[in-house]
């Protein structure tokens, strides 16, 4: 597909400023949309920034655009645990705003729509604990979180798409690497358990260290949401990981090697309630219809993060 430009609702957060990048190398013409309490990180002062509140309806309609050839929504709260707390923040940003999104594309004449959703979507099949899930295999989302990103997801099919939107979901697994906020407790769990070692030698875990996720880097996720989005394959679901499964014990051991730990002291604690033992990706209808290989496997991407917070 031919894009040139595009607008990212999101773009400050960690996934949009790494799309940014990339973007910027790609000479694409980039317009953010962004919250109006939202700081602009260093060394993106220069790049368009629209101030809005995407739940805001009214707002969202006074905004007018010409010539965008995409919009990549990013912008979500994004924290499973979180969610459980505060749900009207997920039923609000996330489905409120993935509509508004969905609407200002359709005044805007913008026909083509990426929009960020999640693996929690899966929830927990017994197939998944055995078996890397594809995009064919049905939904059982089990916290607020998972469940507002399916709805979002029905709603580009349901309605975006017969008001002659493209749409394409991509169900992004544990994305981790430099960039990430790492002193967040409730979201992304290589930077949790990072973060955990670089202070001491005591690591705390929510839940079973049996439970597992597909550790995608960063780098690699942009790749796929870029391949996709000059891909002419619109209508479709993406799952954006690895294939591959690693357990929370795993994953601690080899963080804590990477930092020279040789003896880490894990405490398993009470987990949150709707949160996955895990499933990990069937890749192989990105790979296929979009050409995807990930480059990164966890130790490459692990050093890479390391690096960069020391």
């Amino acid at each position: 597909m031919n894009i040139k430009k595009v607008i990212i609702t999101g773009g400050f957060g960690f996934i949009g400023k790494a799309l940014i990048r990339k973007m910027i190398q790609n000479n694409l013409k980039i317009i953010i949309i962004e919250h109006p309490n939202t700081t602009v990180p260093k060394g993106f002062e220069n790049i368009e920034l629209v101030r809005c509140d995407i739940t805001k309806t009214d707002e969202i309609k006074k905004l007018s655009f010409k010539n965008i050839d995409a919009v990549l929504h990013l912008a979500a709260q994004s924290s499973g645990p979180r969610s459980f707390h505060i749900p009207y923040d997920d039923i609000n940003l996330n489905i409120i705003g993935t509509l508004n999104i969905i609407e200002f594309c359709i005044n805007n004449s913008i026909k083509r729509l990426l929009f960020a959703s999640t693996f929690a979507v899966y929830g927990d099949n017994d197939e998944s604990i055995y078996t890397p899930i594809n995009e064919q295999k049905s939904c059982n989302p089990k916290s607020i979180y998972a469940n507002s990103k399916y709805f979002c997801e029905n709603l580009l099919k349901n309605y975006a798409e017969p008001k002659g939107i493209y749409w394409n979901s991509l169900r992004m697994f544990n994305v981790f690497g430099p960039g990430q906020d790492i002193t967040k407790t409730d979201q992304g769990v290589v930077g949790i358990f990072l973060n955990m070692l670089l202070k001491s030698k005591t690591v705390h875990v929510k839940g079973s260290l049996d439970r597992f996720r597909d550790l995608i880097f960063i780098e690699d996720v942009v790749d796929a949401w870029l391949k996709v989005l000059f891909s002419n394959k619109i209508n479709q679901v993406f799952n954006v990981g690895t294939g591959t499964k690693t357990n929370f014990r795993e994953l601690i051991f080899t963080i804590a090697n990477s930092l020279k730990i040789s003896d880490p002291n894990v405490i398993e604690e009470e987990g949150t309630p709707g949160d996955l033992k895990g499933c990990f990706a069937d890749i192989s209808k990105l790979k296929n219809l979009a050409n995807f290989e990930p480059n990164y496997d966890l130790k490459k991407g692990l050093n890479e993060m390391i690096k960069f917070y020391l």
